[in-house]
């Protein structure tokens, strides 16, 4: 083994394992939990046209034009659909492969800024917090431009740290991630960098040097060589209407407007962001306090104003959503990991996973009361599944998973008492056990099981199927797309039971979970 290899590896035996057995949970997982709908069902339908029909230019949902996401998803999912098939750790991979990158990336960047059990622990944090294991696992782009932003982050840094070839290659490397990232989420990807890479370098008085990157023809051509190609082709093919749904709706319309009514307040990420670092929020408030005090340091003050670049524009955005602020986090997994001495409470480093662990405990009951209480059809039929999916396994799980993280801190309390911030690898690898084996197959039963035993009846049925598109995971399963238009005799028709009694007359053939499959009578 050589030196530069020993040196990599330094970090305790026990933190290298931590990370791999929770990178373990998700692998053996992420296949298993049905898809979710919307955004999961959107990606895997678009992917599984993309490979029946041999179209790689132009995305379609149910056989219409999809442009809500760039193209760069979907080639990678297609080629795997053709390979594999219909199958939901297919969609997921390259999710999970990126977000693998992305821990990998952190560990890499830690060990060269600070040290290798501060880059290890770094990569920990990003495999067991909340938000990142549950975008690892969908089949969306999430983790996709998450590593890209961060590759382009750690580049635009090393630019500026070595004014040298070796720098400007850096720099060039930064336009080869946005490019990427444009095809993957759109101009997020560029906007992010750009403002990040500009105000770091005005702020160390090294605007000259920024100008000269920013305007390197090297990096512009790459950039376009890659990026422009499918948007100069769907352009030629589509016209106007492409640039007014892409770029104009989903891009600039998202912070201009409420899209899909997903909106909030000003405050809204700051909830949001003790959620998604869960089980490890309580490193948040004591490394912020430190990297702020530290902020004369070049790193510690690149890394304040990624997040804070991130957290503003987000904030100042009509349209919000958690995932959202995940492109933000790489800086602050490394600061909480820099500062993980800081945590000296015990109690503080495990309430984070005591809090998870209570959620899954009054889960049963708080679905049993929303069943209760809501007034819409769909939700009291979907949710008044409860008694019949928290039965006796879920309780079982639930006690065993208590019962282990339990036994396990009070078996290493004395050898954990010194340090607690070591407390948060067994705190991290039990949340993220807890997500897979019991958070996120209750959701899947409850919402998505009935879709996929609608579309498996529909699939025996010969006649066209009719439904919206809210539920695209339903035409994945089914093995064939859905038409959006009104119902004609002989037409099945898959829909929420709220809208069954706007329904000339019919036969039910399934009705499970608030969804109804019928029969339009001739």
């Amino acid at each position: 083994m050589s030196d530069a290899t020993k040196q990599f590896m330094a970090a305790p035996r026990w933190l290298i394992g931590a990370l791999l057995l929770s990178l373990a949970v998700t692998w053996f997982s992420f296949g298993h939990v049905p898809l979710f709908d919307e955004d999961e069902g959107e990606y895997a339908e678009v992917a599984v046209e993309m490979a029946r029909s041999g179209d790689f230019i132009t995305p379609t949902l149910n056989g219409q034009p999809f442009f809500e996401k760039p193209i760069l998803a979907f080639w990678l999912q297609a080629p795997l659909v053709k390979a594999f098939g219909s199958h939901a750790w297919v969609f997921r991979l390259p999710s999970v492969l990126a977000c693998l990158l992305w821990v990998w990336a952190l560990v890499r960047f830690g060990r060269r800024a600070w040290d290798a059990e501060t880059g290890w622990f770094a990569g920990f944090i990003c495999a067991t917090s909340i938000g990142v294991v549950v975008s690892a696992g969908a089949a969306a782009m999430d983790g996709v431009l998450c590593l890209l932003v961060a590759l382009a982050g750690f580049d635009i840094f090393r630019a500026w740290q070595e004014d040298s070839p070796a720098g400007r290659w850096a720099a060039r490397r930064a336009f080869l991630w946005m490019a990427l990232g444009f095809l993957a989420k759109g101009p997020v990807a560029v906007v992010v960098p750009f403002l990040l890479s500009l105000s770091f370098f005005v702020l160390q008085g090294s605007f000259l040097r920024w100008l000269r990157a920013v305007f390197d023809p090297f990096g512009w051509a790459l950039f376009l060589a890659i990026a422009l190609p499918w948007y100069w082709v769907q352009y030629r093919l589509m016209g106007q209407p492409f640039i007014d749904y892409f770029l104009l709706r989903e891009n600039i319309g998202r912070l201009t407007g409420t899209l899909q009514g997903h909106g909030g307040s000003l405050l809204y990420y700051i909830p949001v962001l003790v959620l998604i670092v869960l089980p490890h929020t309580a490193m948040l408030a004591r490394a912020g306090l430190e990297s702020w005090r530290a902020r004369s340091d070049p790193l510690t003050r690149f890394l304040l104003l990624w997040f804070a670049v991130v957290f503003i524009l987000f904030s100042l955005a009509t349209t919000k959503l958690p995932h959202y602020l995940l492109i933000g986090l790489t800086p602050l997994f490394l600061l909480m990991a820099h500062h993980r001495s800081r945590l000296h409470s015990w109690g503080v480093a495990t309430w984070p996973w005591a809090l998870m662990a209570g959620v899954a405990l009054a889960l049963p009951t708080g679905v049993s009361w929303a069943a209760a209480h809501s007034r819409t059809l769909y939700l009291r039929e979907m949710l008044g599944q409860g008694p019949e999916i928290f039965g006796s396994a879920y309780w079982v799980t639930v006690a065993l998973e208590i019962a282990g993280t339990l036994a396990v801190i009070g078996l290493l309390r004395h050898r954990l008492k010194a340090e607690p911030w070591r407390l948060l690898a067994i705190t991290g690898i039990a949340s993220n056990l807890m997500i897979w084996t019991v958070l996120l197959p209750s959701a899947a039963r409850l919402q998505q099981e009935p879709v996929r035993e609608a579309a498996r009846i529909a699939s025996q049925w010969p006649q066209p199927v009719v439904a919206d598109n809210r539920m695209p995971s339903f035409a994945v399963y089914s093995g064939r797309p859905t038409e959006n238009r009104p119902p004609a005799p002989g037409d099945l028709v898959f829909l929420r039971a709220d809208a069954e009694s706007r329904l000339p007359p019919h036969a039910v053939l399934f009705s499970q979970g608030g969804l109804r499959l019928v029969r339009i009578d001739r």
